[in-house]
């Protein structure tokens, strides 16, 4: 019997219950990930170093696999598809 879409096995249940007891039971991942994308990215734009600067982005490309759609490639195959796509 399959569960529910949305609803998240077990283990990540446990974990996630494990989590809140160690760290409160407001505890949220994904909030926990923009806290640290946000510090990375203010010591990015202090230091400007490319280290850093990398650790930033990546730090916000995961960020935004959360937060974000994906996109998807397009392929046109005529001067109509591009005017259609530029609103023209």
């Amino acid at each position: 019997m399959s569960r529910k879409a949305g609803v998240p096995n077990k283990n990540k249940q446990f974990l996630l219950n494990r989590l809140k007891a160690l760290h409160g039971e407001d505890f949220d991942p994904m909030m926990c990930m923009v806290d640290q994308a946000i510090k990375l990215h203010r010591l990015a734009n202090e230091s400007d170093d490319p280290l850093a600067l990398k650790a930033s982005v990546v730090a916000w490309d995961k960020v935004a696999a959360y937060t974000q759609p994906k996109l998807k490639a397009v392929i046109l195959q005529d001067e109509e598809d591009w005017l259609s796509l530029l609103g023209l």
